[in-house]
């Protein structure tokens, strides 16, 4: 019988990088809902802070850490290693959410845009999973969770690092997946579409830019030509495919890259 939701995650701790907004906040709260302690990593203090006040008007404060920090610093990944030991004595499921998008064809893509790109999503990823599988292995049990965005199994125009940085984390988490599922780790990658958070506000505010439009009638017109659902996603829906992922209810579950998008990946619409 599966664990009651507000149990499925106690004694456990989650790490989840992103998590000021967005698909990071709403897995981050959900992953405190379910019973687990939280470390919440975000580049973007104030985002972070809100969190955690509203955390802490909860009740859950106790349970809640937050780092502020840049994933492209190896020095982000070592804290969030050391901090969540200190704080909760053990990293149990990690969520690679934090990422950055640039939107441009490739030759109109700086070195600078382009490695700002590949060393968030990509090294930023690395490093942070890298630091946490350490405990894991040591502890002989861990899940984590890559966001590859449908970026990562299909290509988009104006969006080659993005696109890039994407897909190599698919393959990134089937070879975590390879390695160490002998040692009790789960490794899975979501590839959520247009979801409803402000990464995907600012990509078609830009997209919208180019094409003369706004950013609202770029993603609308997008919606309705791609999405058989005919609608944004909501973080939520997101946040609720990561924590089951997690679950016990997913034990048998590993290596999988599992789209979240309505139908956009499905096939011509």
């Amino acid at each position: 019988m599966a664990k009651s939701q507000n149990i499925r995650f106690q004694g456990k701790a989650a790490v989840v990088t992103g998590a000021g907004s967005g698909i990071g906040r709403a897995t981050g709260l959900a992953f405190l809902d379910q019973g687990a302690s939280l470390v919440a990593v975000d580049i973007d203090g104030d985002r972070l802070q809100n969190l955690k006040e509203e955390i802490d008007s909860g009740g859950n404060g106790s349970r809640c850490h937050i780092i502020q920090g840049d994933i492209r610093d190896e020095k982000t990944a070592n804290s969030i290693k050391e901090e969540s030991l200190s704080s909760f004595g053990t990293i149990s499921y990690l969520f690679n959410n934090a990422g950055v998008e640039f939107v441009a064809p490739l030759t109109e893509t700086t070195n600078e845009e382009w490695n700002q790109v590949i060393e968030t999503n990509l090294r930023g990823t690395f490093m942070v999973t890298r630091a946490c599988l350490e405990v894991m292995v040591a502890n002989k049990f861990g899940v984590v969770v890559n966001n590859a965005s449908d970026a990562g199994i299909r290509g988009i125009k104006m969006n080659a690092a993005y696109s890039t940085s994407k897909a190599a984390i698919v393959h990134l988490t089937r070879s975590i997946a390879l390695d160490y599922a002998s040692q009790g780790i789960r490794a899975n990658c979501v590839c959520p579409g247009c979801i409803d958070t402000p990464l995907c506000k600012r990509f078609n505010r830009e997209v919208g830019e180019r094409m003369g439009i706004s950013g609202e009638e770029a993603l609308d017109n997008f919606v309705q030509a791609n999405i058989p659902m005919e609608r944004v996603g909501a973080p939520d829906e997101v946040a609720s495919v990561v924590t089951f992922l997690c679950s016990e209810e997913a034990s048998y579950i590993t290596g999988v890259v599992l789209p979240i998008d309505g139908g956009l990946t499905t096939g011509m619409h």
